[in-house]
Order: C-alpha cells, then structure tokens, then sequence
C-alpha cells in the first residue's frame, strides 16, 4: 500500500503579515500533480491543516478545493487536528465526509476505531490521533495523567493494536529525540512523548515538527511543512514523504521534492551590498545588514530589490546587544515597561537614546496604560 504523509500545511499563514495563501496554493497544485502522475492508495494528514483555530476565508477555499481534487482522483483522505487547528470546526461534517472515504478524527475516543484499508496483503489499520494534552484524555476517559508520554501511551495501548496486522498511527505531537529549529519549543521537555509509545505500529505518520526527519528509525517520521515558514527553515529542503507499505515488516520511504514558486532566503552583507540591481529577486528575504553605522530608510531601499522582504537584522547592534547582556550576568531581575522600551529604541538606533521628550512622553503614556489596566506600579506594591 502506497501512502502519501502530510502535516502542518498550516493553510492561511502569514509570516510577518506576509500572507502565504499563493504559495500554498501552488504547492498544492504541485502535491495534485505528482498524486495525477503517482497515484497512492491514501493520503495522510498528520494535523495542523489551518495556521490557527479560526481560519481565514481563502485558507478554508483553498482547503476544501484540495480535498475535492484528491476526492475526485478516488484515494482516501485520513486526517487529524493539530494543535493550531479547532477540533470543533475540523470535524464539521465529518460523518458525511466519512461516507466518501474522507475520515477527520478531532477526538480522542474516536481515534480507537481504526480506519481499515486492505490491498494485496491484507488490512491496514489507520489509527488516527489527534493533537492532545493529558487532559484531553483524563476528561475523555476520567484517568488522572500529567505526563504527555502516559497520556499518548494509554491511547496506544487502549487502541488494541493486533501485532499480527499492519497498522499506522497518525499522531501530532513531539517526540523524544527528533531535531527541533528555535522556533519549535517543548519548554522542559514536558511535552514531549517518549519514542516507544509508537514503535509497536509498522509506521507513525507524525506531525507538528517542520523538520523532515526520521525519529529513532526509517518507520517513525516526521514528514515536515511542504513550504518554509520561518527562518530557522531557510535550510530546509522540503518534500512530499511517499511510504510503501509491503507485507508486514516491510517498509519504504521515498520522497518527491516540493518546489515553491519563491524561495524564503536569508541575504547578508551591507546595504550597498544589498541593494545591487543584481540582486533583485521576488523570493522572501530575512536581511542581515552588517553597516557599523545606523542608515536611515533602509527598509524602504530594501524593498525596492527584495519586494518580499521578511525582516531585518542588524548584525552589530544584535552582537552589542547580546554582549552587553552577558555583562550583565545571567540572572536578571525584571524590567520595567519603560526599561523594556528603553533597549528596544537602543538596539533600534544604533545605541542612541532617547530624547527627555520622548522619554517623559513614554513615561506618560506607559503610566496611562498601567493606570487603566489597574496594575500601576503602586498597585503591585500594594
């Protein structure tokens, strides 16, 4: 059985209020391609499908035009909430999806019912696990877990897996060794889910980690984003993950590249530099601006060779800045409003401060916010 995996498409994103809606709408038509030119026998949504709970028009569109498309080719759709997904509006429908070999699973007590597919050498189970918090299973079940591992291991064990068939859990969680950028946080560690829970399933189709990668061995993966959406992904090459699934024992994993329309890059050097005629491109563009001395306007001069410019970095200031956090030790005690945004105007004009002016002006206008919100500095005291 030949399997598609897919995760954290994250339809609706924006990165940096750049919306991502046209690149996502291509990438998917590169997905439909390849399935027209590759058939498989399902298609795996490892969740994540939305980039938060109540998507924007053109994310939905784009959404339900992609699962028609994959409807109309005959292959099975089997997919999952993820954490930036709402399980409620996910699951709208779902029993009439369901019908037409569409399945959403948003809840855990309905990833224990299999979705069962067979082809030449039998059943194939699909156990469909949606994103979930150990509460989400103590409510479920009335358990009492505050682990993340015993929490996604008592689903495992509860689904009854028979070992003598082939299954595959689709799960979206973090899991214990898997390679994570700075943008992906498990603060402590304390979700993470510990790789044995899935090593009883022939394959765990994860999601939620946008690094593609196999997790302790080939038949744990994480397929990663079909586009780059942050920094930490300028690296990345991403991919579609094909999965074989032969009689029991037996997988393959193959991938197909994905292509974007434009590139997301990171550019270094000065302005100067930056501004070459040569160097005009319409890819998304982290800029890092190496001048020792503050320009003004460098956003606009930028924009007019990278017109999908992300962001700037000034690489002196951020190094003064990290230098002169270091010398200040490690432990700190916590800033004020107005020290807070004193560092910020700093690190934004190459060390200088602000004017009395506008210093007293902050002062007004922080002490005016802290007053209306009832947490003025008195207040606290008290």
């Amino acid at each position: 059985m030949k399997i598609l995996h897919l995760s954290d498409l994250h339809f609706g994103k924006r990165v940096c209020e750049i919306s991502m809606i046209g690149e996502q709408r291509a990438i998917s038509d590169s997905i439909i391609e390849q399935l027209a030119k590759d058939p498989v026998d399902a298609v795996v949504i490892a969740g994540d499908i939305y980039d938060r709970s109540i998507p924007p028009e053109s994310a939905v569109t784009l959404f339900s035009s992609f699962i028609e498309r994959i409807y109309d080719m005959g292959i099975p759709v089997l997919a999952i909430s993820g954490n930036h997904d709402s399980p409620e509006r996910l699951s709208f429908a779902a029993g009439i999806m369901k019908k037409h070999n569409i399945h959403f699973v948003t809840s855990v007590k309905d990833s224990l019912t299999p979705v069962t597919l067979y082809d030449s050498f039998g059943a194939v189970n699909f156990y469909l696990l949606p994103y979930l918090r150990p509460s989400d299973v103590n409510n479920a079940f009335g358990t009492g877990f505050s682990s993340y591992t015993d929490a996604v291991a008592y689903m495992a064990e509860t689904m009854g897996i028979d070992p003598a068939q082939r299954n595959v859990i689709v799960s979206h969680q973090f899991v214990s060794g898997a390679s994570v950028t700075d943008m992906e946080t498990c603060v402590g560690g304390t979700e993470a889910v510990s790789l044995s829970v899935y090593e009883a399933f022939d394959y765990g189709a994860l999601g939620h980690l946008h690094t593609p990668q196999n997790v302790g061995s080939k038949h744990i993966r994480y397929c990663g984003t079909p586009l780059k959406y942050s920094a930490a992904e300028v690296k990345h090459s991403k991919s579609m993950t094909i999965v074989e699934l032969g009689e029991k024992g037996r997988v393959s994993i193959d991938t197909v590249p994905l292509k974007p329309i434009h590139d997301m890059r990171r550019v270094k050097g000065s302005v100067m530099e930056l501004c070459r005629s040569e160097n005009a491109t319409e890819d998304y563009i982290y800029a890092v601006v190496t001048d020792t001395n503050e320009i003004s306007g460098v956003a606009s001069m930028l924009r007019q060779i990278y017109p999908n410019l992300v962001s700037i970095d000034y690489e002196v200031l951020s190094e003064r800045y990290d230098r002169s956090r270091v010398m200040q030790g490690n432990v700190e005690r916590e800033k004020t409003p107005l020290e807070v945004f004193t560092e910020l105007y700093e690190l934004q004009h190459g060390g200088n401060s602000m004017s009395e002016l506008q210093l007293e002006l902050m002062k007004e206008i922080i002490g005016s916010v802290e007053t209306e919100g009832g947490t003025s500095d008195a207040a606290l005291e008290a």
